[in-house]
């Protein structure tokens, strides 16, 4: 996983992340509402969502999210509401024998979390998606 700074002292975490499933069906899960819960890392839950606009519980704090999603190039963008100014984009690209690959990176202002934190916290996101785009895939 890359990281690095930018002139603000926000970190820049991401990675790229291998499925099975192709892409169409990978941002499918990603960009349906109704899975967000499924896929975030443990602790935290949708309180509501929809394609524009997702609020997210982490114990007694609810954060709102803008999301924008990408269709034409298989993109979900997102950012905080609140003022944290914390950001982010996943993009789904086709990767040989069917499978897919996510691009995923997340901005984190500087002082708002731990960089290692917030790594393992993209990391089990992706195992989760993988999870979830695995009894998708294989459901259907």
């Amino acid at each position: 996983m890359a990281e690095q700074g930018d002139a603000d002292g926000a970190v820049r975490v991401g990675g790229s992340y291998d499925f099975t499933a192709p892409a169409e069906v990978v941002f499918g899960v990603l960009t349906d509402p109704d899975r967000i819960s499924r896929w975030l890392p443990r602790g935290m839950n949708t309180e509501t969502a929809s394609r524009d606009e997702v609020r997210v519980r982490v114990g007694a704090q609810v954060h709102p999210y803008g999301v924008k999603v990408v269709t034409d190039h298989l993109e979900l963008q997102w950012h905080s509401l609140d003022s944290t100014g914390l950001h982010g984009t996943a993009q789904v690209d086709d990767a040989p024998a069917g499978g897919s690959v996510v691009r995923a990176e997340v901005v984190v202002p500087a002082g708002l979390a731990d960089d290692q934190q917030v790594r393992e916290l993209l990391a089990e996101t992706m195992v989760h998606l993988q999870r979830d785009v695995s009894d998708n895939f294989n459901a259907g």
